[in-house]
């Protein structure tokens, strides 16, 4: 088994104490500052206005391999239970989809370079070491974000996220996520999946170990089954991530894409 099979599997035999020492939980190190927040803030908004132009360059053929690779394209159709679930396909597209050996974050830094020092050049250069993670909350700093274990990967780090700051829903509450490093911290590159079962976790690691259904190939074949398998446990119903404004949801947009469908709920 892999390391991220054993990883997963200690999770699933220790959820409830796996990170207490001497009754109280560990913490990484870091302590934001206001700064900090404020320079997470600025970086917040300019990474949207970023990916909002990488989502331009998506082609049909990502749109469908994802879509396959996600279980949410049904007889060439595009079908989401949830409007939220266009973040999660998105956020696929751009990291995990795959051309001669680069994805679309990767093929969008070569074609428009950014001004060498400036803050988009910062971002974009931190968008190309972005890591799909499993995290476990471990403790939250109101107005800030939380600390956590990094399950699949191993480690620990604090994540920036001023929504989840305030409305995490307990410790132990675990998430799927892509994660941006910003120095002494990171923040969340897409939407995050709560991962509300033992369950979703193991069909996730028996996906990973190409026991199921092989994801398209490259580097994004870790985060794509891990992503559909807690769509297919119903996360989207509980998708996370944070604005620019720091709002708990998204405004709600229809997608333009060819062969959309919004499932209706009755």
């Amino acid at each position: 088994m892999t390391n991220h099979g054993k990883n997963v599997l200690v999770l699933l035999l220790e959820w409830p104490t796996l990170f207490r020492q001497n009754g109280r939980f560990m913490a990484t190190s870091f302590s934001p500052t206001l700064q900090d927040v404020e320079r997470y803030r600025s970086l917040r908004a300019l990474s949207m206005e970023l990916n909002h132009r990488i989502l331009k360059t998506i082609p049909r053929q990502a749109l469908d391999q994802i879509g396959d690779a996600l279980g949410i394209r049904r007889h060439g159709v595009l079908v989401f239970d949830s409007e939220d679930m266009t973040s999660v396909m998105t956020d696929c597209c751009l990291y995990d989809w795959y051309e001669n050996g680069k994805n679309l974050v990767q093929r969008y830094a070569e074609a428009h370079p950014a001004t060498p020092g400036t803050n988009e050049s910062y971002l974009l250069q931190a968008c190309l070491h972005a890591k799909y993670r499993i995290l476990m909350v471990q403790s939250a700093v109101p107005g800030a974000g939380v600390h956590c274990q990094d399950v699949l990967n191993g480690g620990e780090l604090f994540l920036m996220d001023l929504a989840m700051s305030q409305n995490v829903p307990s410790v132990h509450a675990a998430l799927a996520t892509r994660t941006i490093p910003l120095g002494e911290y990171w923040m969340t590159g897409g939407a995050g999946l709560p991962i509300s079962s033992k369950k979703s976790i193991l069909d996730a690691l028996l996906r990973i170990e190409g026991e199921s259904d092989k994801p398209p190939k490259g580097p994004g074949g870790v985060a794509l089954p891990i992503a559909r398998a807690c769509l297919a446990a119903g996360a989207a119903d509980y998708i996370t991530y944070e604005s620019a404004e720091a709002s708990l949801r998204k405004p709600r947009r229809e997608p333009r894409w060819p062969g959309f469908k919004r499932r209706r709920r009755y």
